[in-house]
C-alpha cells in the first residue's frame, strides 16, 4: 500500500493542472485512472507473495516450538518413569501411571526412657532407641503381586531384616505367601509395634510369640473371615541358613469378625474416636518338630512343641477390650519329658478427650511344676496402668506412651528343673531376673513414637 501512495503522490505533483483545471483534460484523467488500476494490481501481488512467505515461516516456527515441547515431555516422562505419580496415604509413594507398579516406604522410631525397681538389686534406667525401622513395600507388574521388606535397627546399632517375603493376590480372595514374615499364632504378635496399647507387648507375648520366621503361607479372606496356615523352620527363626536345625513348623489361624467395624480397626490396640462396634474372635494352633535343635519356646528347652490360643477383641466408639489366652507344651526329643505352660492377658483402654485415652492391664502366666534355683516363683503376674497422647486427635503419627507396672510374683529367667526355661524377660520389655525369690518389681517406661 506504502507504494501505490507513492505513485499517486508523483502523479499530483507533476499533473497540478489536471486538479486546478476546472475544465481538465478527460484523456489525461483517464491515463490516471488506469495507471492507478495497474499499481494496485502490482501491489495486490506483492502483499500475496509477502503473506505467504510469512505464513511459511512461521509454519516453521510453530513445528520447531511443538518439537522442543515434545522432546521436554518424553525428558519428564523418562525421569518419572511412564508419567509416575507420587503422594502420601499412609506412607509415601511413587505409582507408575498405568498402576501396575508401586514403591511405598514407611518409617518407625520409638524413643524410650526405662526405670527398673527391684528387690536387693540397684535401680537401673536410662534412654534407648527401642525400634528404628525402614520399611518398603508395594505391588510389581499388577496390583496383585505384592512385596514388603523391612530394615530395622536394633538398641545395639546392629541392623537386621524382619519382613521379606512376596505375595501373590487372587481374585477370590486367597494368597500365597514365601520369604521371610511375621508368624500368625499371637494376636498380640499379630498387631504392629505401633499400635499396642501400653508401650511394649506383654511378657506372656515374650514367652509364646513365633515372632518373625521363614516360610511358606496361604490364606483366604472376605469380609467377615480370614483363615491361613504358615509351613516355617520354627519360633523366631528367621535371618537363618536354610542348612541349619531341620525343623518342620506349622501354625494355622481362623478369625471371625462380628459387627460394623472393619478389619483395618482391629488392627488397632488402642482406642479411637468415630470407631464402629465390632467384635473379633481368633483362634490358633502351632507345632513344631526339630530333627538336629532345640529351641527355648513357651518356658521350656525341647525340641518338640504343640499349642493353641483364642482370642477376643471388642472396640467400638472411644472404647477397646482384648484378651487372649494361650497354651503349649514343650517335648524333649531324647528323654520324651514334657513342659506344660500357659498365660492369658486382660486389657482395656477408653477414651478421656479426643488426645488422650487411660488404659489398664493384667497378665498372668505359669510354668507348671517347676521350680527355680533361686527360689523365683513359676508363676507370673503383673498389673499395669498407663496413657496414650497423641498431639494430633485421631492420628497414630506422633504418640507418647506412659505405663507403670507391678510384678506381684518374682520373676524367673532362663533354666529351672527338668527342661522348663522362663522366658517372661527381656531386654526389649525392661523387667529383671529377680534374685533370692524377692517379688515386688516395678517398672516404668515412658516412650515417644514417630511413624509415617
Amino acid at each position: 500500500m506504502n507504494l501505490l501512495h507513492t505513485w499517486i503522490g508523483f502523479s499530483l505533483i507533476f499533473a497540478p493542472g489536471a486538479l486546478a483545471d476546472p475544465n481538465p483534460d478527460l484523456s489525461a484523467i483517464d491515463a490516471l485512472r488506469q495507471m492507478i488500476v495497474e499499481l494496485k494490481s502490482e501491489v495486490a501481488q506483492l502483499k500475496h507473495q509477502d503473506d505467504a512467505w510469512l505464513n511459511d515461516q512461521r509454519v516453521d516456527e510453530i513445528r520447531e516450538l511443538v518439537s522442543d515441547v515434545l522432546a521436554d515431555a518424553d525428558t519428564r516422562a523418562n525421569l518419572l518413569g511412564d508419567s509416575a505419580t507420587t503422594g502420601y496415604k499412609n506412607g509415601w509413594f511413587i505409582t507408575t501411571a498405568d498402576g501396575r507398579w508401586k514403591l511405598k516406604f514407611n518409617f518407625q522410631l520409638q524413643v524410650r526412657w526405662v526405670f527398673n525397681d527391684a528387690e536387693l538389686q540397684p535401680n537401673n534406667y536410662g534412654f534407648e532407641q527401642r525400634r528404628s525401622k525402614f520399611n518398603f513395600s508395594g505391588h510389581i507388574i499388577d496390583p496383585s503381586w505384592t512385596y514388603k521388606i523391612t530394615a530395622t535397627w536394633n538398641r545395639s546399632g546392629s541392623s537386621v531384616t524382619e519382613d521379606a517375603w512376596i505375595a501373590k493376590n487372587f481374585d477370590d480372595g486367597g494368597w500365597v505367601k514365601f520369604g521371610q514374615f511375621k508368624a500368625g499364632f499371637l494376636r498380640e504378635n499379630i498387631n504392629s509395634s505401633s499400635k499396642q496399647l501400653g508401650a511394649e507387648r506383654t511378657s506372656i507375648h515374650t514367652a509364646f510369640t513365633y515372632g518373625w520366621t521363614q516360610g511358606i503361607a496361604a490364606g483366604w479372606k472376605n469380609d467377615d473371615v480370614n483363615l491361613f496356615v504358615q509351613y516355617t523352620d520354627g519360633p523366631n527363626r528367621s535371618n537363618t541358613p536354610a542348612l541349619g536345625p531341620a525343623t518342620h513348623a506349622w501354625v494355622g489361624r481362623a478369625e471371625f469378625k462380628f459387627g460394623e467395624a472393619g478389619w483395618n480397626d482391629f488392627g488397632y490396640l488402642t482406642s479411637r474416636a468415630g470407631d464402629a462396634n465390632g467384635l473379633l474372635v481368633g483362634v490358633a494352633y502351632e507345632t513344631y518338630d526339630s530333627d538336629t535343635g532345640t529351641f527355648e519356646y513357651g518356658n521350656a528347652l525341647g525340641g518338640k512343641s504343640r499349642g493353641w490360643t483364642v482370642d477376643a477383641s471388642a472396640r467400638g466408639d472411644g472404647w477397646n477390650i482384648f484378651a487372649y489366652f494361650v497354651k503349649t507344651t514343650g517335648e524333649s526329643k531324647t528323654t520324651g519329658v514334657e513342659q506344660d505352660s500357659s498365660g492369658y492377658v486382660l486389657q482395656g483402654g477408653v477414651l478421656v478427650s479426643d488426645h488422650v485415652e487411660l488404659f489398664a492391664q493384667y497378665e498372668h502366666g505359669e510354668i507348671d511344676g517347676a521350680t527355680f534355683t533361686d527360689g523365683e516363683s513359676n508363676d507370673m503376674s503383673v498389673i499395669r496402668f498407663g496413657f496414650n497422647y497423641w498431639p494430633t486427635a485421631g492420628s497414630n503419627v506422633v504418640k507418647w506412651t506412659t505405663d507403670i507396672a507391678w510384678a506381684q510374683d518374682s520373676i524367673a529367667d532362663g533354666a529351672g528343673s527338668s527342661i522348663s526355661s522362663a522366658n517372661w524377660i527381656s531386654s526389649g520389655n525392661g523387667w529383671r531376673d529377680d534374685t533370692g525369690g524377692q517379688d515386688g518389681q516395678m517398672l516404668l517406661r515412658t516412650q515417644l513414637q514417630l511413624v509415617f
